[in-house]
Formats: structure tokens, C-alpha cells, sequence
């Protein structure tokens, strides 16, 4: 009798053990996927569609433009003279260094966003215009907001503006996204988008 419970035994702690891994393994790993995942459409039903209660007052969806958060400058006549006065600039604002990247840091500004400068032709990399010896002409820059929150950086373009015409009055001049001369109309509406 001995011989037949013994296997029965180990087939129902089998059946135990399973159920509790299953239990475990839908709280551990699917539900979090589900609690993650955003809804999905439900599928097309022949049900009328419910209208909203009046009771509820609905508010007026906002348009989805955003604010220009990258601008360039191309250097005029690109020299030693303007790597060597931009390489003092960054300095100055206490800008590091990102050799990986070739790019520049800045932290934030008043408004509180930092700011990266990349060089404005490909492949995108300055060279460490902060350490002393010859590098090559830069011909511009690109500067961008670095940012966690899309929301909060495009109520606020300031620090990137005026970092901007910094840069522009070493020779040369601001483009907007599109590489486009900036104008002051377009620089108005970009402070008033981010009101």
C-alpha cells in the first residue's frame, strides 16, 4: 500500500507546486506588464455609442505644436580666431566636455535647462576646443535643449535664445530647425508658445 500512496503523494505536491508557480509567476511578471501597457482600442462592437453625461464639462484640447528646441549658427568666415574665443566661452559657462559625443554641456541656466552644443555639420562632433592647440575651423554649432520633460522645455526657450546670440556675435548667423535665417518673428513665437 506503501508503494501506491508514495507516487500519489509526489503527483498532488507536483500539482501544488505548479499551481503556486503559476500563481507567482501571473503577480510577478504578467500583471505588472498589464498594469504598464496602454490600453488597447476594444474591439468594433454593434453597440450605439454612449454620449457623455453633460454633467461632466469637458476641456478644449490644446494643439500639439512644439516648440523649436534646436538652433544652429554658421560661422561666416570660420578661423582659429573664433575656435579659440568659442573654446573661451564654454569655458566660461563651465561647459564640459563630452569626448565620446564631441560634444559641449552646458549646465543650466537661469531657467534651469541644460544646454548641448554639437558641431552643426556631420558627423556632429567638436573638437576640445577647451584644451589649447590647433584644431579645425569650426564652421557652426548646434545647440539644444537637454531635457526630461518635453512639456516643461518648451515653456521656456530663454536660455537657448540668448546662449544663441552669444554665439551668433563671435560672426555668424542663427537658423532655426529647418536651417532656415531666423527671424525676430520667429524667435517672438517661440517665447510665446512656450508661455
Amino acid at each position: 500500500m506503501l508503494s501506491t500512496q508514495l507516487p500519489i503523494l509526489l503527483a498532488g505536491a507536483a500539482i501544488v507546486f505548479g499551481l503556486i508557480t503559476l500563481v507567482l509567476f501571473y503577480r510577478v511578471v504578467i500583471k505588472p506588464r498589464r498594469e504598464q501597457a496602454p490600453p488597447t482600442m476594444p474591439e468594433e462592437t454593434t453597440a450605439q455609442p454612449v454620449e457623455p453625461t453633460p454633467s461632466a464639462p469637458t476641456k478644449p484640447a490644446k494643439s500639439k505644436k512644439r516648440t523649436e528646441q534646436c538652433l544652429f549658427v554658421v560661422f561666416d568666415a570660420p578661423s582659429q580666431a573664433i575656435n579659440t574665443a568659442l573654446g573661451e566661452m564654454l569655458r566660461e559657462k563651465n561647459a564640459f566636455y563630452e569626448a565620446e559625443l564631441g560634444a559641449f554641456h552646458l549646465p543650466p541656466g537661469p531657467k534651469g535647462y541644460p544646454l548641448m552644443v554639437a558641431s552643426a555639420t556631420s558627423p556632429g562632433k567638436l573638437p576640445p576646443l577647451h584644451q589649447e592647440g590647433e584644431h579645425a575651423p569650426v564652421q557652426g554649432v548646434s545647440i539644444l535643449i537637454r531635457f526630461l520633460n518635453a512639456r516643461k522645455v518648451s515653456r521656456s526657450p530663454d536660455d537657448l535664445i540668448a546662449f544663441t546670440h552669444e554665439l551668433a556675435a563671435l560672426g555668424g548667423q542663427i537658423l532655426d530647425a529647418k536651417r532656415e535665417p531666423i527671424t525676430d518673428a520667429t524667435l517672438t513665437e517661440m517665447r510665446r508658445e512656450g508661455e
